[in-house]
């Protein structure tokens, strides 16, 4: 027997151990995994670039839409330029004619005596419209000072005080018109400093929204504040909704009592 043989089996022990390939199956799962993560990076770097593409496509999109807007507004501005310039021109182009056709009438005395009947008449004419609209503007006054009555009215009936939690207020409440022109609807929130949308508005518009803190300069002061002999709660803010269409307007408001 050798000097140290047991150092030497041992040494070959672990020479055997190291040499000895893994097992064909923990091979096979090992490369499986590789290639699943492998898949994984792969699809997730695809999905990366796609995204950045995605990215850079939506903001040249975002460009192109802003450069297309800048354009129509451009265009609306240059439309509606054009039509203030066409409807001088054609103002200018019916004087003109008027001017003519005078000339000639007056070329004779039979033309100029014409003349002079079509003159009365025109004066006659102007003096019956100025009439018509005063009595219109009167008329519109009239439908405005009622309106602001029956809608004050309304709302002040509409103000009841309740006990809620203890306290007493005036909680929020509404009040509904139908038949408002859109005239009346102009004229009585014109009375006060509201914020309308769409700011410019028309009958046009399937909707009317407003907003306001100046309730009492529309409808009066005694009408927008109720309570009892105890205490008195006023209309701090007040929201209108109108549809010209339906000639239907509701008004909502909230005290400073809630």
């Amino acid at each position: 027997k050798r000097p140290n043989d047991h150092l030497y089996a041992a040494l070959d022990q672990h020479e055997a151990q190291v040499d000895t390939p893994a097992p064909v199956a923990k091979r096979h799962r090992t490369s499986v995994r590789d290639k699943a993560a492998s898949a994984l990076a792969a699809e997730a770097a695809k999905l990366k670039a796609e995204h950045e593409v995605a990215e850079v496509q939506a903001a040249e999109a975002e460009h192109e839409a802003a450069e297309a807007m800048a354009h129509a507004k451009e265009l609306g501005q240059r439309s509606a330029e054009l039509k203030v310039a066409a409807q001088k021109m054609k103002e200018k182009v019916e004087q003109a004619m008027k001017q003519a056709e005078r000339a000639e009438l007056e070329r004779t005395a039979q033309g100029r005596a014409l003349a002079k009947q079509q003159d009365k008449a025109a004066k006659k004419e102007a003096q019956e419209a100025a009439r018509i609209e005063k009595q219109n503007d009167k008329n519109e006054a009239a439908a405005t000072r009622t309106a602001v009555k029956d809608m004050g009215d309304a709302i002040k009936g509409s103000m009841r005080i309740a006990k809620i939690g203890g306290l007493w207020s005036v909680p929020p409440g509404n009040v509904s018109f139908r038949g408002v022109k859109f005239s009346t609807f102009k004229a009585v929130f014109a009375r006060g400093r509201c914020k309308f949308s769409p700011e410019n508005y028309c009958p046009s518009d399937p909707t009317i929204s407003l907003i306001t803190k100046d309730a009492a300069s529309i409808f009066g002061s005694t009408k927008v504040c109720g309570g009892s002999m105890y205490a008195t709660f006023t209309i701090t803010k007040m929201q209108a909704t109108y549809t010209p269409a339906k000639e239907h307007l509701t008004i909502s408001y909230d005290t400073d009592g809630f």
